[in-house]
């Protein structure tokens, strides 16, 4: 059985995906990473989540395409008597992509090896994707065993990248290696050594950070999408005029900046 493992250190929560020996996310795993999911979100000693995981070579394969087989006799029989597909409506699956993608905190996918299918899925629903070295490749390769994705794959590929490149990776099954993944813009970053101490390093600039402004910059950012300027603009400025008149860091920060004579962090 895959295992889900969380380790908190430094404000830093790290998820590390398990299921040895093929790497396949299952329902199992993804009930554990809901509930890993819920807990951290109500942890204030937690400021940023890190995906990554367990195996070598492997982030997460894909999920088990042996598990949606067996979902198909259940679910010809509801769609025969007319009751709705559980599996995808909002199931577990999509929930916990669901709630990544609308997480309060920063979340970081330290992609370390093949991320296909559902796992291509989770780490395109995180805030940034980085991907270390290795003979693997990431892509929504659901066409390959006759499928199309079934979680986000689709719309949030084409949310990052356009539709006409989605267009192309989904009906074709394209996979890029990760140098590859970054250069078309399907990871952020390519990081040429250990890309989970990457990951923990970029996540680490968070914590200095006002937890409210950087919920805040998600919330506008992601909700952007389908939105006139014109509402984009009032809502970043509602969210705007919140955080100054209430978050006391936000206020210190700014004070530091005017204190120190306009001197900012250089990135």
């Amino acid at each position: 059985m895959g295992t889900v493992d969380c380790e908190i250190k430094n404000h830093i929560a790290t998820v590390t995906f398990s299921n040895p020996p093929k790497g396949f996310l299952t329902s199992d795993m993804v009930e554990q990473t809901n509930t890993i999911i819920d807990d951290l979100a109500e942890d204030e000693n937690v400021r940023v989540v890190v995906f990554t995981g367990g195996l070598e070579n492997i982030f997460i394969r894909h999920f088990s395409v042996e598990e949606i087989v067996s979902w198909i006799p259940d679910m010809k029989e509801r769609r025969a008597n007319g009751q709705p597909d559980p599996r995808f409506a909002r199931t577990p699956l999509r929930m916990m992509w669901e709630k990544i993608d609308n997480y309060r905190k920063p979340t970081i996918a330290a992609i370390n090896g093949f991320c296909g299918g559902g796992g291509c899925e989770l780490a395109l629903a995180c805030d940034i994707r980085l991907a270390g070295p290795g003979d693997y490749t990431i892509g929504q390769m659901e066409i390959l065993v006759g499928i199309l994705p079934g979680a986000g794959g689709t719309t949030r590929l084409a949310r990052l990248v356009g539709t006409g490149k989605a267009l192309e990776w989904v009906l074709r099954g394209r996979t890029f290696y990760p140098e590859e993944a970054a250069k078309e813009g399907l990871v952020h970053h390519y990081i040429d050594g250990d890309v989970l101490a990457a990951a923990h390093e970029m996540a680490g600039e968070f914590l200095d950070k006002p937890a409210a402004s950087l919920s805040a910059i998600k919330q506008v950012l992601r909700s952007s999408w389908g939105k006139t300027t014109a509402d984009g603009v009032d809502e970043e400025g509602d969210l705007f005029g919140n955080i100054i008149t209430s978050d006391p860091r936000a206020l210190e920060m700014m004070e530091e900046y005017i204190a120190n004579g306009h001197k900012m962090k250089k990135f």
